[in-house]
Parts: C-alpha cells; sequence; structure tokens
C-alpha cells in the first residue's frame, strides 16, 4: 500500500508540473490530420456491440448510476474526432474523478478499426497526460467504469510496460472482492479476447477463481446465459456450476435458453443428467421446449430422454394444460413421444377446452394439437387413437388469414405462370395436419400435370374429388422458407418447421423446397421459373432413386 500511495504521489507532482500543457508539436500535428476525418461512431463499434452483449450488462447499469450530467459528460458523449476529446485537457474544462477514464474509453471506440491511428494517439504527449491524470485518479472511479477502462487500454493497444495499464490492473486485483458478478465476467471477457500479455494471463486467471466461487451471485437468467456464452469455455470447474439447478432457480427461467448456442445446449443437456434427482419438472419443461425450438438432440440422446419420460410420466398430468400441449408438442418434434402421452392430451375430456378458444393462447395452444394430432397419425402407425374428430381439423380461417410477405407473393406469380391453367394445381392448400402448403400440383407418370382436384386428396380435412390417383402419380407440395423460419445465422430449420416438413413427407408428398437465401438470388421471372422446373425435376428423380 506505502508503495502504491508514492506511485500516485509521484504521478500527481508530475501532472502538477503539466499544468501549462507543453505538447509534442509532432505528436500534435500527426494526430491533427487523423482528425479531420469522421471516424467510426460508438454506435458500430464492435467493441460495443459483440453478441451477447457483456458491454450492454455494464453500460445499462452506468445508465443508472445516480450521477448529474454536466458539460464535460455531454462534451464526452458528442465528441466524434479524438482531437475533441484531447483538446478537453488544455482548455478550460475541469476534468473529475471519472472523466480521465470516460474520455479514454470513447478513444476507443472512436479508434476501433483503426489500428494506425492507435498508435499515433500513443505517441502524442496529450494522450500521456490524459494517461497520467488517470492513473492519480485510479481509485476514484467507478467500478462499472473501471471495467470498461481496461477493456479499452487493451482495445487501444497500450505496451504491456505502460505504468499506468498495470496500475488499472492493479485497481482491478484490489477491488476483485467488491465487483460485482457482471463486471467479473466481463473484465475476463477482455483479458482472454484483447490481451495475450503475460500480466493480462494472470489477471484472467484471479479473475476466473472468482467467477466460480461466486457463481451463486447470479440474479437473472440474461446475465447467465451471457457469462455461459462469454467466459463458459474459459474456465472446465465453472459450466457446471452455471448448468445447475441452483443457478437455474437465481435465473428464474430457462426459456432464456434460446439465446444460447449448441454447444451450450449440450452441456446444458450433461443441466440435467449429471443432477437428474435435483432436476425440478419446471426446468425440465423449459430445457425441453428449448430443444424443440432448434431442433436440437444432445449426444446421450437416449439416456436424456428416458430421464425426460420418467420425469413427466406422473408429473404430466398435474401441470397446466397449455404446458401439457406444449410439452408433447416438443416431444414431437424431437421425435420422443409416446402413445401414452399422445392420448393424455388427445382425449376428448382434454382437449375439448381448446375447441372453442378465441383467444390468441388458445389458438395457438389448439394449432400444436393439431400438429400432436398429425404426428400419431402420421408417424405412429401402431397408434390406437383417440384422435380429434374431423370437425376439429377442419381448417380455420385464420390459417390464411396472414399477411402476405414478398417472397410468398413472389412464387405465387411464378407458380401462376409455370402452371398456366389454375386446375393443374392449388395454391395456399390447407392441410388437416395444421400445416398450410404454398402450392400442391400431382403429375402422371410421366411428369405432366394433372387436373388436381379431380382426384381424392386425404390430406384435406373436407373430400374433394372421386378419383384414385392414376399409378404412378405424384403429388408435390410447394414449401416456402422465409428468413425467421431458420436459425440464427444457419440455414438449418427451426424444429417447427423441421416437424412441418416431416408430416407432409409422410403424408405423401415430394417436396419443393423454396429457402428465401436461394429465392433472393433469383432476378428475372425466368430465371424463377427455371428454378421450380429444376426443383420439380430434382423431387421426381430423387424419389425415383429410391
Amino acid at each position: 500500500m506505502a508503495a502504491h500511495l508514492v506511485k500516485r504521489c509521484t504521478c500527481l507532482l508530475r501532472e502538477a508540473a503539466r499544468q501549462a500543457p507543453v505538447m509534442a508539436p509532432v505528436g500534435r500535428l500527426r494526430l491533427a490530420r487523423v482528425a479531420h476525418k469522421t471516424l467510426t461512431s460508438s454506435a458500430t463499434s464492435p467493441i460495443s456491440h459483440f453478441p451477447g452483449s457483456l458491454v450492454e450488462l455494464v453500460e445499462k447499469e452506468q445508465a443508472f448510476t445516480p450521477y448529474i450530467e454536466n458539460q464535460v459528460d455531454r462534451l464526452i458523449k458528442k465528441a466524434a474526432r479524438p482531437e475533441e476529446l484531447l483538446e478537453l485537457l488544455g482548455g478550460s474544462h475541469h476534468l473529475d474523478n471519472n472523466h480521465a477514464a470516460l474520455v479514454l474509453i470513447r478513444l476507443s471506440h472512436l479508434l476501433s478499426e483503426k489500428p494506425k491511428d492507435k498508435a499515433l494517439l500513443i505517441q502524442d504527449a496529450r494522450f500521456q497526460q490524459l494517461l497520467c491524470l488517470l492513473n492519480s485518479q485510479i481509485n476514484l472511479v467507478w467500478h462499472g467504469t473501471l471495467s470498461r477502462l481496461l477493456r479499452s487500454l487493451y482495445a487501444l493497444g497500450l505496451p504491456r510496460t505502460s505504468k499506468e495499464l498495470q496500475s488499472v490492473e492493479q485497481e482491478v486485483r484490489w477491488r476483485m472482492r467488491k465487483l460485482k458478478y457482471k463486471h467479473l465476467a466481463f473484465l475476463a471477457d477482455s483479458c482472454a479476447t484483447l490481451s495475450q500479455e503475460q500480466h493480462s494471463q494472470e489477471l484472467l486467471t484471479e479473475l476466473l477463481m472468482h467467477l466460480e466461487r461466486r457463481w451463486t451471485e447470479i440474479e437473472d437468467g440474461r446475465t447467465l446465459v451471457t457469462i455461459m456464452m462469454k467466459v463458459g469455455h474459459l474456465s472446465e470447474p465453472l459450466m457446471p456450476s452455471l448448468t445447475s439447478g441452483e443457478v437455474a432457480r437465481c435465473a428464474k427461467s430457462f426459456a432464456l435458453l434460446k439465446w444460447l448456442n449448441l454447444p451450450l445446449y449440450e452441456a446444458f443437456a450433461q443441466h440435467v443428467l449429471n443432477r437428474a434427482q435435483d432436476i425440478t419438472v419446471p426446468h425440465l419443461c423449459s430445457v425441453l421446449l428449448a430443444f424443440a425450438r432448434l431442433n436440437f438432440h444432445p449426444d446421450q440422446e437416449d439416456e436424456f430422454f428416458s430421464l425426460v419420460h420418467e420425469k413427466l410420466g406422473s408429473e404430466l398430468p398435474g401441470l397446466e394444460p397449455a404446458l401439457q400441449v406444449d410439452l408433447v408438442w416438443a416431444l414431437c418434434v424431437l421425435q420422443q413421444a409416446r402413445e401414452a402421452e399422445l392420448q393424455a392430451v388427445l382425449h376428448p375430456e382434454f382437449h375439448i377446452q381448446f375447441l372453442g378458444g378465441k383467444s390468441q393462447k388458445d389458438q395457438n395452444t389448439f394449432q400444436k394439437l393439431l400438429h400432436i394430432n398429425a404426428t400419431a397419425m402420421l408417424e405412429h402407425p401402431e397408434y390406437s387413437g383417440p384422435l380429434l374428430p374431423a370437425s376439429a381439423v377442419a381448417p380455420r380461417p385464420s390459417a390464411l388469414d396472414r399477411k402476405v410477405t414478398p417472397l410468398q407473393k413472389e412464387l405465387q406469380e411464378t407458380l401462376k405462370g409455370l402452371l398456366g391453367s389454375a386446375d393443374r394445381g392449388s395454391l395456399e392448400v390447407a392441410t388437416q395436419y395444421g400445416w398450410v402448403l404454398d402450392a400442391e400440383v400431382l403429375l402422371d407418370s410421366d411428369g405432366q400435370f394433372l387436373p388436381v382436384r379431380d382426384f381424392v386428396a386425404p390430406h384435406l380435412a373436407q373430400p374433394t374429388g372421386s378419383q384414385p390417383p392414376p399409378a404412378g402419380a405424384k403429388r408435390l407440395a410447394f414449401l416456402r422458407w422465409e428468413f425467421p423460419n431458420f436459425s440464427t445465422r444457419s440455414k438449418d430449420l427451426l424444429g417447427r418447421f423441421v416437424l412441418a416438413r416431416r408430416h407432409i413427407l409422410a403424408a405423401g408428398f415430394l417436396i419443393v423446397d423454396v429457402p428465401f437465401y436461394e429465392w433472393l438470388e433469383l432476378k428475372s421471372e425466368w430465371q424463377k421459373g427455371a428454378y421450380l422446373k429444376d426443383k420439380m425435376r430434382k423431387a421426381v428423380a430423387e424419389e425415383l432413386a429410391k
């Protein structure tokens, strides 16, 4: 402590000697050339907007700090060039406890994608003065600002020999017990991603040790998920703690699992197997629903779903009715539904409560009942009933009463041109399975269009046509897949749409997939028509090759 005090006093004396600022002319001129260019604002900075942002968690806390914003604060926030920030040092403005730190944070934002400009900045005498001022006030900087400051110094590329950088790291060490869990996680991520220096890695080890010991301080689901995504992989002992049932209770809900990527889903599945006796049914339900959303199947699939069926076996009838439907629907998506579970929600005494529901929630629940009913019919040949009555599976007006998307409109127009005549196909076909086909066509053995409405269509709730399709005829269903139908940043369909595709295949259709990312590459009507024809030929060829 004495050495630290001496170092701070030395810096204060050095600062006093610089009260009449002497600027390095070369440094000022070289940076001035950069200053005339408008640099990247913090709104687009990768430092402040990385996925699952810990920055958001820390900056959100800063926004609610009981602090009266003064003129200097406003100037720092509005600065668009480094020169505007450095001029604050030599002007009439008084920089208090946090201002030096805030200026450095803002500089790192402005120069986030300008490595050459960072090198010029570090050589500027005013920047060195700013570092010295910061060092003299480091013990007065707020916790949240300190966390962001260290990340900013790493991002600016200060050399490992920088006494000011080492001083900030030492301040972090002294305050570690007082920092909030989110600040510790933010700092650990900063050390791991922005600095490979030995002293920073030693600090990272200390931070991880605190994260491992203090995981019970997590208070909300968003913090939990963000920490798992950003620093969970850095510590082998940390992940089991983050996936424990106790943290789940602190985090309130595992519905936030939708934010996670697949490796972390696997870790949760492992949330469940290692703590089978402690896992509660509500938490298991949330995990199951999250897995169904992405159609995620864990590596130890048999063990995981055996535990699910064991836990739900006696508990399912006692759950809220809509949740029962959600759970059985999730099992249908994951191809794990058992006959007893299907029977439980398809029994007339159970499903009758949703038949006349007018609320959006009841309609959504009934839609899932249609999917469960389709699963029983199409994927469980041994299923002995009950099923939904024929009157219930008739498509409701709301099934087709939806806003037409640009892709949907273009696809319909291209199909009309391709078919030529209305009797050669049907558009917007609502099936008894709860799914709507963008179009349906019937081809004979030679690949020629047949009048689709003349033939029996078992996939419709209301009978149409009287003739059985001729031998060798093939039904094709056109399915468009919009951007929201896919998992984030991938070409994998979400579980709901995987289920739709399985059902339509099981109903005897060949599928013509029309994903948005392929359709967007087509510019002319001719290209779009040729694309659909080629897709149809491939679907038929793949079927014949089986």
